[in-house]
């Protein structure tokens, strides 16, 4: 979507937001309604929980399950938008909630806004949400053609049993995906191997298949 685009989407929800609002009440913003910040920070817990729920028992849920758990992911987006847009984030945990529930999005746009909560979340001092941001470039990275930094983002081609490591950037150093919490190469390798044991796959490699571009410094302004 494009900036111009953007505006107009912004400016047609105009309208229909006012007509909606209750002109008896004073206004109040979100930050200054402490009973409804509140509210919905407990609610956006209760989004992500469910995230998590119905991934308790991941990698191993059937395929024929997936379809549902996507469409409750896109009312989770949804409502984490809303929320959003009412301008309800305060804490780390609300940035922190919101950038979980959009990494398991279907777009890169939202893994990219994952990359931007998150980082928020760690500006407001919860460190632990460097990897997250590590996560959320990774899959922006790797969905726009590109290879990942981080070594967080791993696949299953079609018809294999084998999950394989996308491809990354050489030129990023272990010491820098270190600061962001994130696996070494070397340690990413080892993950998937954890994940295909058993299964009489060999070592695991990086994806044979995948022919991302380079991901050259300049790329991700403050991180590279």
């Amino acid at each position: 979507m494009t900036f111009h685009m953007l505006i107009a989407v912004m400016v047609g929800l105009i309208p229909s937001t006012i007509t909606k609002a209750d002109d008896s009440q004073p206004y109040k913003n979100c930050l200054e309604d402490s009973a409804r910040q509140e509210a919905r920070s407990k609610e956006l817990q209760e989004i992500v929980n469910a995230d998590q729920a119905d991934r308790a028992s991941a990698p191993n849920i059937p395929e024929d399950q997936w379809p549902n758990i996507l469409k409750r992911d896109l009312k989770r987006r949804q409502r984490v938008g809303e929320i959003f847009g009412e301008g309800c984030f305060k804490n780390p945990s609300d940035y922190a909630a919101a950038a979980l529930v959009y990494q398991h999005g279907d777009q890169p746009d939202h893994y990219f806004q994952t990359y931007i909560w998150s980082k928020r979340a760690v500006e407001l001092g919860d460190a632990s949400q460097k990897r997250m941001i590590a996560l959320g470039i990774d899959r922006f990275l790797v969905n726009t053609g590109k290879k990942q930094l981080f070594a967080s983002q791993a696949s299953r081609p079609f018809e294999s049993k084998c999950w394989c490591l996308q491809p990354v950037e050489s030129t990023f150093t272990d010491s820098k995906r270190k600061e962001f919490n994130a696996k070494s190469v070397k340690e990413a390798l080892q993950w998937i191997d954890s994940m295909n044991a058993g299964t009489g796959c060999p070592a695991a490699t990086e994806c044979a298949n995948s022919n991302l571009a380079p991901t050259p410094p300049g790329s991700v302004p403050g991180i590279w």
